[in-house]
Order: structure tokens, then C-alpha cells, then sequence
């Protein structure tokens, strides 16, 4: 399973994705890390997030891309 840190050694930002109403935001590695921490597995990470635009919590409600 990949972690939040794992995703961070990737270059470039982290884009999160509402499946309901398609709202994208943008974080640095680092505020992802901060918000959830880096053992943090993606799935939950995924769990833990609510769209700032429509509130949407499911868990397949945001993707990281």
C-alpha cells in the first residue's frame, strides 16, 4: 500500500480531485504530510478528505492525480 510520504517523493505538486462535482485543489507534499502525516496510507488520506466546494466525504470523492 503507498504512503502520503511515499507519494511525496514524486516531483511536483499533489492535485485532489472531487469524483462529485469535479472542484480540484492543489497542496505541496509537505501540507499533505503536515495534514495527514506520512505513514498515512492513501486510502485513508482519501477517507479523511471533504470537498471544500460541494462537502462531499465518500471515500472515492477525491483522487490524488
Amino acid at each position: 500500500m503507498t504512503t502520503v510520504a511515499r507519494i511525496g517523493r514524486l516531483e511536483g505538486p499533489l492535485t485532489i480531485r472531487c469524483f462529485t462535482c469535479a472542484h480540484q485543489v492543489t497542496w505541496c507534499v509537505a501540507e499533505a504530510i503536515s495534514r495527514f502525516g506520512g505513514e498515512c496510507m492513501v486510502t485513508d488520506a482519501r477517507r479523511r478528505l471533504a470537498c471544500s466546494a460541494c462537502g462531499e466525504r465518500r471515500s472515492r470523492c477525491v483522487d490524488f492525480i
